[in-house]
């Protein structure tokens, strides 16, 4: 009994020295520990990739879907697709717009079958189709993120990690291995793209 607590009290600290080596790794590392290890390795990685990448994901699930729990649930799905296809993912050190390329695609098609599911509804109750209200800032948002997803990759990722993301130009320079000069003039491009 006494050698059982020694053991997990071992796993205890073992783990939580991991869980701070985990932090400060690459996206490409995080996602090589959860594909090619079992157990709380795993965990962790995909843990740090949901807490480094979560908040970008769910704003773009909320932004392109309207209710909240739709949205939670699209921002499950596509952490879903990330665990499913860490092992094939191309550019592992660029996770954040291959996520947002996700988010946006699963929530695009949540949001396409629940407008199928009320039209449904609306012809089974036969009641009449309400005029299009004006544009809200959820439609906007829906529609900024529909145009970010046309952006080439390459501009689409500069304006993902700084915009979306929330790093400096410096810090999207080095997690992308570009020069400092490339990111500014995606970014400019992938913005004056946006505004067109």
């Amino acid at each position: 009994m006494a050698s059982d607590r020694g053991r997990s009290a071992l796993r205890s600290i073992l783990a939580r020295f991991d869980a701070g080596t985990v932090g400060g790794l690459a996206d490409g590392q995080l996602l090589e520990r959860f594909a090619m290890r079992d157990g709380e390795a795993a965990e962790l990685a995909f843990a740090a990739l949901v807490g480094r990448h979560g908040p970008m994901v769910l704003r773009v699930c909320r932004g392109v879907l309207r209710d909240g729990h739709d949205a939670e649930d699209a921002f499950q799905a596509t952490f879903l697709v990330l665990a499913r296809k860490a092992g094939s993912i191309r550019q592992r050190d660029s996770l954040a717009p291959w996520l947002h390329g996700v988010a946006y695609h699963i929530a695009s098609t949540a949001r396409s079958a629940a407008a199928r599911r009320r039209s449904h509804e609306i012809r089974a109750g036969q009641v009449r189709p309400q005029a299009a209200a004006e544009p809200t800032p959820d439609d906007l948002e829906t529609v900024v993120h529909e145009e970010l997803a046309r952006l080439p990759g390459s501009y689409r990722a500069a304006v993902v990690l700084c915009c979306l993301e929330g790093l400096t130009q410096q810090q999207a320079a080095q997690h992308l291995g570009w020069p400092l000069g490339t990111v500014q003039s995606r970014l400019a491009r992938g913005r004056e793209r946006l505004r067109a």
